[in-house]
């Protein structure tokens, strides 16, 4: 249990809380530490707690999970935040990633994507399913564009072997997975990410697939 990924609950509602602790203590490696029902909560919880992951409701009464992510990311810079959301808003998504948010789940997903995502931002990769990406990449790219020109000079002080990582991370795809796609180990794949969202100025490899899309290292 010292190695379990520490996780906190964040919902207004307390059967939503309820589903996801369930969910998650079936997992062996996972522990919920604590639970909030609202953004000044969620800040009391991570001051308290420091979980690995929190998960977090985009709307809530009051601070709503946005405010809340801002104040959780200073207060706390090893917590990764997961927003949960009915409905992935533009606005919502773009102001999110600038708070540090790690990514984002939709709640009809099921239990095992809640698990996985659990697992994958606990490691560092900040990994959404290939299906969530997508549809957050697509939103935020066709309302919000940043430069193109700006994106591909970033991405132009990658060296190729980073331009090809990012182009698989932009996928979707987690190290693992880039490891066997690259024929390298995943111990690389990690040193990779780690220097390449450096010289990108990311905080995150969701902000870093949007700069990769923006590129146009992936096609939209």
């Amino acid at each position: 249990m010292n190695q379990a990924i520490t996780v906190g609950v964040v919902d207004s509602e307390a059967l939503v809380r309820g589903g996801v602790r369930r969910v998650l203590e079936q997992a062996p490696d996972v522990r919920v530490v604590a639970e909030a029902a609202s953004g000044p909560g969620a800040v009391e919880l991570v001051r308290k707690h420091h979980p690995r992951v929190l998960l977090m409701d985009i709307r809530m009464p009051g601070m709503d999970g946005l405010a809340a992510t801002e104040q959780v990311r200073t207060l706390s810079p090893g917590t990764a935040v997961v927003l949960l959301t009915s409905m992935a808003d533009d606005g919502h998504i773009r102001r999110a990633l600038r708070a540090g948010a790690t990514g984002f789940l939709l709640k009809d997903g099921s239990p095992r994507e809640l698990v996985t995502a659990v697992r994958a931002v606990a490691a560092g990769e900040a990994m959404l399913s290939p299906a969530i990406t997508r549809r957050v990449l697509d939103r935020i790219i066709d309302i919000d564009p940043e430069p193109v020109e700006r994106a591909r000079t970033l991405v132009g002080h990658l060296t190729g072997r980073e331009r090809e990582v990012l182009g698989l991370l932009a996928q979707g795809m987690g190290n693992l997975q880039i490891a066997r796609k690259l024929y390298l180990s995943e111990g690389a794949v990690k040193a990779h990410v780690s220097r390449l969202l450096t010289k990108l100025s990311c905080d995150n490899r969701v902000q870093a697939a949007i700069l990769a899309h923006n590129a146009r290292l992936v096609s939209a």
